[in-house]
């Protein structure tokens, strides 16, 4: 199968970003000013509310997964964390949580398009102003807690203002030098691994964590052995420094994804009788992706009353979806009694021409953020700016194939 248009890189970046450093949720009494209490403000720029007691008295709506439900769960899959919050909206397209379809309070849940994904409060959608769907999203398992927004406490954090945000958490710094390893396997060569080492030296903090993914899918390929599963590599590096007033935390994510997905369905009648089945016209379908992201977060408490925080962020996706374009038509056709159609599908009727697209396309984003955080008595004032700037730039030349007694040649 040709490849068009980019190439996938598996080494982790060099590059170190920046981010301001943050306790863990699990430690609250933790300030990553020091003693200052000033300090502990300084979380709402990466948490949202961060404990179920802030959940209670927040204005509007909101809802938490805590650290020991995904623990309890150990949870790779964020559309069965979702399900368990009021109001949210899922819809499953891989069976493995890859691609969410997330919409929350009635706002459409095509691509998660029409909420603000962030992680660690930074927008992580690939292109969030100008194009918000989510054909990226992060590997859930290294989620530490995950935090839900509705209501009018969404207008700060934009650009989607009407259906809520979903706010991922990372794993923090540890407090102290250790690390965690867990390893589940399952069917279809299922195989989840999270391992992360770090801790505390002084004003410095560290963590490095990795995830890594891969299962042969559970659905059979007509006339052949390739399978429909995917492999996951996922890498992140932290790094904090702390000084009396001031807070820094540095931070890189790169991940690179091989999905043997595909668009095409099966008819009626073939889905009633074997839901897992997949035509051979589909077995050269793949998904190619990477992700970088890197972002710089400074914090600075003026006093015990007025905390400044600045937010760089840059991300970057390539993703190329190389699959059949028309085969929708041919399902339906078949499923109208098209006997051809469905020969086509079946593998037993030649076809010439048969177009697989390469949708590739490259996304970048990049931004920077000042928030100022006010007490005034026992009121709160934000104040705050953003300057954002993404792009999305499209490559998708088209293949042809032909079916050859149930074989695909390359035309």
């Amino acid at each position: 199968m040709p490849t068009l248009g980019r190439t996938s890189s598996h080494s982790l970046p060099l590059l170190l970003a920046l981010l301001a450093a943050h306790s863990a949720a699990s430690d609250s009494t933790a300030s990553p000013m020091g003693d200052n209490a000033v300090g502990n403000r300084l979380l709402e720029e990466v948490y949202i509310f961060g404990d179920d007691q802030s959940v209670r008295t927040l204005p509007g709506s909101a809802a938490l997964i805590t650290p020991d439900q995904i623990r309890q769960e150990f949870a790779n899959d964020i559309n069965q964390l979702l399900k368990t919050v009021p109001g949210t909206y899922i819809r499953e397209e891989d069976g493995y949580g890859l691609r969410p379809n997330i919409g929350i309070r009635g706002a459409t849940s095509e691509r998660s398009s029409k909420i603000t994904l962030m992680e660690d409060g930074v927008m992580i959608a690939p292109a969030p102003y100008s194009n918000p769907s989510a054909y990226y999203f992060p590997t859930a398992m290294r989620m530490q807690s995950v935090e839900v927004l509705k209501g009018a406490p969404l207008l700060r954090y934009g650009p989607q203002t009407t259906g809520g945000i979903v706010n991922m958490i990372s794993t923090p710094i540890p407090e102290q030098f250790g690390g965690n390893i867990g390893l589940r396997v399952g069917q279809n060569q299922e195989q989840d691994l999270l391992a992360n080492i770090g801790g505390r030296t002084g004003n410095w903090g560290y963590l490095v964590e990795t995830a890594q993914r891969r299962s042969d899918g559970f659905k059979d390929i007509d006339r052949g052995n390739d399978d429909s599963g995917f492999e996951i590599q996922d890498y992140l590096v932290k790094v904090s420094y702390e000084q009396g007033r001031h807070a820094l935390l540095l931070k890189a994510q790169y991940s690179d994804e091989t999905s043997n997905e595909t668009y095409l369905g099966l008819t009626d009648r073939d889905f009633q009788r074997d839901s897992v089945r997949r035509y051979g016209l589909s077995a050269i379908d793949v998904m190619n992706n990477d992700h970088t992201g890197l972002s710089a977060r400074y914090g600075f408490a003026v006093n015990d009353d007025i905390t400044i925080t600045t937010l760089a962020y840059h991300n970057s996706f390539a993703r190329n979806w190389f699959k059949l374009s028309d085969g929708g038509d041919l399902v339906h056709a078949a499923n109208q009694g098209d006997a051809r159609a469905q020969g086509i599908l079946d593998g037993t009727v030649d076809a010439e021409n048969l177009g697989y697209k390469n949708n590739n396309r490259d996304y970048d984003s990049s931004g920077l953020e000042i928030n100022v955080d006010h007490l005034i008595g026992e009121h709160q004032l934000a104040y705050g700016a953003r300057i954002h700037r993404d792009t999305m730039d499209r490559y998708q030349p088209e293949a042809l194939y032909d079916q050859i007694n149930g074989s695909l040649v390359y035309a």
